[in-house]
């Protein structure tokens, strides 16, 4: 190929390590929010657990009739 070669990043045991320590802090808070949303989401008790996007579908939904409710 022509023009400049780009030099590859050279990351460390370390860095990657700490990445990756970020990441699983990143999905347990990302978790945790979706947890809270689902418990002030009304659903009935035999539904299965939801999953993310069925989650903010729902929230969306629920929050639009709670508008339409309050007007």
């Amino acid at each position: 190929s022509q023009g400049k070669s780009r030099r590859r990043r050279i990351i460390t045991v370390v860095q990657r390590q700490a990445a990756n320590v970020r990441e699983r802090r990143r999905m347990f808070s990302l978790n945790e929010a979706f947890d809270e949303l689902r418990r002030k989401v009304p659903t009935f008790a035999y539904e299965k657990r939801l999953s993310r996007i069925e989650t903010l579908r729902l929230a969306i939904v629920y929050i639009s009739f709670m508008t339409d409710l309050l007007e």
